[in-house]
């Protein structure tokens, strides 16, 4: 083989390193086997028309999905520019995502999870943010009895001993029949006490949703998931409410 031959065929075998080194970077799904090279667990997908005819036609439903094609670093999706790891002068930890399929970022610590101290011991909770009219709620969840506190107080007393409200706020929770396995910690502000609940419920649903995925059909299905866009309407300026209008006077 002459040197010409050998220098092609080594230009040849470097542009395959550098061009699958650009394919690690980026996501890719290999077409044969259908495999990432990234573990995404936002992606998660549960089919709920799993017990549908076969020849019955799906429809889709929700958002269209587009297909990652971001940075990669270690099968975690990163934000492009990110050199990792990151610099703690710039940067508050954790320094390095965590282990592929967790989830990172708000607040969570290096193993993708939220703890909170409780008399000196790390408990696992789950998060969820809800807002209903001008309220907003933000609910976490423990494993627990079934205790229900809502701004340091029990549920029940802070919705003034009215059993709608209090079954509205921990709706999703009972009808999975999971009311007693978590204690229920929440805090609302804003609005009134009935869109205090609302919010308080939206949270607890998107909680749950993080804890198991595989509720989010049924959660989905009864609209828990659902932020319920009802509003007051908004006064008109040179009128004195939202459809009340100035009597008209000839003269």
């Amino acid at each position: 083989m002459d040197l010409d031959a050998e220098l092609e065929l080594l230009l040849l075998r470097l542009r395959q390193v550098l061009t699958q080194r650009k394919a690690d970077e980026y996501g890719k799904v290999d077409p044969a086997t259908g495999q990432k090279n990234y573990v995404n667990p936002w992606e998660e997908r549960i089919d709920i028309e799993k017990d549908l005819p076969p020849d019955v036609r799906k429809k889709p439903s929700g958002r269209k999905f587009r297909p990652y094609t971001g940075p990669v670093y270690k099968q975690v999706p990163v934000v492009e520019g990110l050199e990792f790891p990151l610099d703690p002068n710039l940067y508050y930890p954790p320094l390095e995502p965590p282990p592929p399929g967790a989830k990172w970022g708000d607040g969570r610590s290096p193993d993708g999870n939220w703890y909170m101290d409780v008399e000196d011991e790390k408990v696992q909770y789950w998060q969820g943010v809800g807002k209903r009219k001008t309220a907003c709620a933000i609910v976490r969840i423990v494993k627990g009895n079934g205790q229900f506190i809502v701004n340091g107080k029990d549920a029940i007393t802070y919705f003034n001993h009215y059993p709608y409200w209090w079954l509205k706020a921990c709706e999703p929770l009972a009808a999975l029949s999971q009311k007693n396995k978590f204690d229920i910690i929440a805090k609302s502000f804003g609005g009134g006490v009935s869109g205090q609940a609302g919010a308080i419920r939206l949270a607890l649903a998107r909680a749950m949703q993080d804890y198991n995925f595989n509720w989010r059909p049924l959660m989905k299905k009864a609209k828990y998931l659902t932020r319920d866009y009802r509003m007051v309407e908004p006064k008109k300026p040179g009128q004195p409410k939202a459809r009340r209008k100035t009597p008209f006077h000839k003269r």
